[in-house]
């Protein structure tokens, strides 16, 4: 009798230890399996494309929400899961370091903020090679929820396969620019042109046996570009284009582009192309022109966001000026 009442006190002692560590606090008819409502991962800026496969950018906040609050004494991480060729799991960062989510006043949602989706997965994360960053391909991960009590090894609370993409998208535009008014004609008094040019602009290249377009993104894809002509924040832009997708091409009409009456003027575009987790190319123009001509196009541009491109660009016997060439942010 003394060792079956030893037994039953053992027993009565380790439930009151494992309470501590149940994830979510117990709520009335909870586990009768109708109305059950899943934690759920999201992530900041993700987007999913039309055969169902969701991308997000390198870092991003990530936040779980649970249907009840989680138990006092419980945190809540996010990890990789990794799963070798003999079924070993491992979570990345490890049990030793892992990242706790920020819970709300009532706990039920959990944030961090700027999550790196490629620290120790699956190549170390994002490398750099002289001055440009290269980061691991296109590749899908297991992100998983935990949550952990001091006392246990924690317990794996929701899933979600994601595609990393840590790429800007790939550009080179050829840029061309055209007198509004033809020398050769009589002016017309009744439309009076103010001499400049027209711009047009293409991301295509052709030649006798092919033509190439060199845009893309290779991961998430593309999602739109802009391009806005003398941009003021009082008095707004004399023009902007935008378009979805490749090629990247347009034109500016005459009325933008003026010629200086004497002396020299300078006109400003900025320019932007997005892929669809947020990934972008930013640069600024600086198109000087003279009397009759564009005389200078300077780019101000960073690629990859570790170091600047300030150059200029010259015309090649068709008139056409590439830029973005001894910058291809790849």
């Amino acid at each position: 009798m003394k060792k079956l009442l030893l037994v039953l006190l053992v027993i009565t002692i380790a439930s009151f230890l494992f309470v501590g560590c149940l994830p979510v606090t117990p709520s009335e008819g909870e586990g009768e399996g109708e109305g059950e409502v899943e934690v759920a991962i999201t992530i900041d800026g993700e987007y999913t494309n039309a055969g169902g496969e969701t991308f997000v950018a390198c870092k991003r906040d990530v936040t779980i929400t649970f249907p009840e609050p989680v138990a006092i004494d419980n945190i809540v991480y996010v990890a990789k899961k990794i799963v070798d060729g003999e079924g070993n799991v491992e979570y990345r960062p490890s049990d030793a370091e892992p990242i706790p989510a920020i819970p709300n006043i009532d706990r039920t949602v959990w944030t961090v903020e700027g999550y790196e989706f490629l620290y120790g997965w699956p190549c170390g994360g994002i490398k750099k090679a002289g001055t440009k960053t290269i980061a691991c391909e296109c590749e899908p991960i297991c992100l998983v929820a935990l949550v952990k009590h001091p006392c246990c090894p924690g317990e794996e609370v929701a899933l979600r396969v994601v595609t990393v993409d840590c790429f800007k998208p790939t550009l080179d535009l050829f840029v061309k620019f055209t007198d509004c008014v033809d020398p050769c004609e009589e002016p017309d008094p009744c439309d009076p042109k103010v001499p400049g040019t027209y711009m047009e602009w293409t991301s295509r290249t052709s030649d006798i046996c092919e033509t190439d377009d060199c845009c893309g993104d290779d991961c998430s894809g593309i999602k739109g570009w802009s391009v806005v002509v003398e941009p003021d924040p009082c008095l707004g832009p004399c023009d902007t284009i935008t378009g979805v997708d490749c090629p990247v091409e347009g034109i500016l009409d005459c009325g933008c582009l003026d010629y200086a009456d004497t002396g020299e003027i300078c006109h400003y575009i900025n320019f932007n192309i997005d892929d669809n987790v947020g990934n972008n190319i930013e640069s600024t123009w600086k198109l000087c022109f003279d009397t009759d001509e564009l005389t200078s196009f300077e780019v101000d541009y960073e690629p990859e966001g570790t170091f600047s491109c300030d150059y200029s660009v010259s015309p090649d016997s068709n008139g056409w000026w590439q830029i973005y060439f001894d910058c291809t942010p790849t």
